[in-house]
């Protein structure tokens, strides 16, 4: 069996978003895994590899549906791990807010930093963060959805 044949043996097409999803083993619990020549790597790069031909050095195979099991190529792109990032945050995919783990700030916080009229240093004492956070809060940088 060539490896495009082995490959092929493991997804399934999903009618409603054209994903092909995998159906092998997996690696990291979500992305596909496949192995050639008894190395493995992960399915959707593969996919690639066979349809789409070399992936360049540094280079991430990122996926447009947003669906980790997928390997239809045609869902598939090439980038940076920047492009992958800024992919992630324009879909709003990127936990922001209360709901990222380093997060130190509520919204109900952030609201009441913004109004509050005292001097940078000592709104940062009292939240426990540094003043440039609390400059950048006030500038609209950061926590800018609220």
């Amino acid at each position: 069996m060539t490896t495009k044949e082995r490959f092929d043996a493991k997804w399934t097409p999903e009618p409603y978003s054209g994903c092909w999803l995998w159906t092998g083993s997996t690696k990291t619990g979500t992305y596909g895994a496949f192995s050639v020549k008894n190395f493995p790597r992960f399915a959707h790069r593969v996919s690639w590899e066979l349809h789409r031909g070399d992936i360049p050095e540094g280079m991430f195979v990122c996926h447009s549906c947003d669906t980790p099991a997928c390997v239809n190529p045609d869902h598939l792109f090439l980038g940076t791990h920047r492009d992958n990032m800024k992919d992630m945050r324009r879909k709003s995919r990127f936990p922001h807010g209360e709901q990222h783990p380093n997060s130190k700030l509520t919204e109900d916080q952030v609201i009441a930093i913004r109004d509050d009229n005292r001097s940078h240093v000592t709104i940062a004492g009292d939240y426990g963060v540094h003043q440039v956070h609390i400059s950048r809060i006030k500038r609209g940088v950061r926590w800018e959805r609220v």
